[in-house]
């Protein structure tokens, strides 16, 4: 979907809190989902801030830490969960679990 859509889609599904952390690669921001008021974290990575990329096993590129969450994200307790991904012409947006 076009990037505008994408994040009014963001918008309206979660409310945006605080920053908990900045790094090197990107920017966790505190959320809540509210569909069911479940808290989320936010992370958006500069898309220029990948270094690595992996497949996705419906073939599509995706950052290779997509790729691994992706792996290990279902089954494994004490994993954080990946959500929901939304890349951007110029961001990707990961949504996870916020425990």
């Amino acid at each position: 979907p076009p990037a505008g859509k994408a994040q009014r889609g963001l918008k309206e599904q979660y409310k945006l809190g605080s920053l908990l952390g900045r790094g090197g690669f990107g920017s966790v921001f505190a959320a809540t989902r509210l569909s069911d008021g479940a808290p989320v974290a936010i992370k958006r990575v500069p898309r220029n801030r990948v270094q690595h990329w992996g497949e996705l096993p419906d073939g599509t590129s995706a950052p290779l830490e997509i790729v691994l969450l992706a792996k290990v994200s279902t089954g494994f307790p004490g994993v954080v969960q990946l959500l929901e991904r939304v890349e951007f012409p110029k961001d990707i947006v990961m949504v996870l679990e916020r425990p």
